[in-house]
């Protein structure tokens, strides 16, 4: 991973490899091990968003559906990944991962081997 995932911030888009493609995600909160990002829902209307977070930290010590062994990302283990994605719902998440109330679903994970990062988003 590059140091410049130390460098992203609230405010920010970025994308990932491998799995980047064109789409920019919106850094919505930040710590020092997570980064939840949202963008638009694709085929849903305007509004309607879709997130990720991030593991800084990576998953050292276990792999699932062939990711780990690295920094990952995935949805939330809530019932079906969803959540409320308003102000209040994005500041939910950081306190929900930090206390272990929430981990990253291990259905879900990706690797990342990269993030692309544009200042100030879009």
């Amino acid at each position: 991973m590059s140091t410049e995932t130390l460098d992203v911030a609230v405010g920010d888009a970025i994308r990932f490899k491998p799995q980047g493609g064109y789409r920019w995600w919106e850094v919505r909160a930040r710590d020092e091990r997570f980064i939840v990002a949202t963008q638009q829902a694709p085929f849903l209307p305007k509004g309607e968003l879709q997130y990720t977070v991030v593991d800084l930290t990576g998953w050292q010590e276990k792999r699932y559906n062939g990711a780990g062994g690295g920094i990952v990302r995935s949805s939330l283990n809530t019932l079906g990944g969803g959540w409320d994605l308003d102000e209040e719902g994005v500041a939910e998440i950081l306190p929900g991962l930090r206390s272990g109330r929430w981990d990253l679903s291990n259905r879900r994970v990706m690797d990342v081997d990269s993030i692309e990062r544009r200042e100030g988003g879009r």
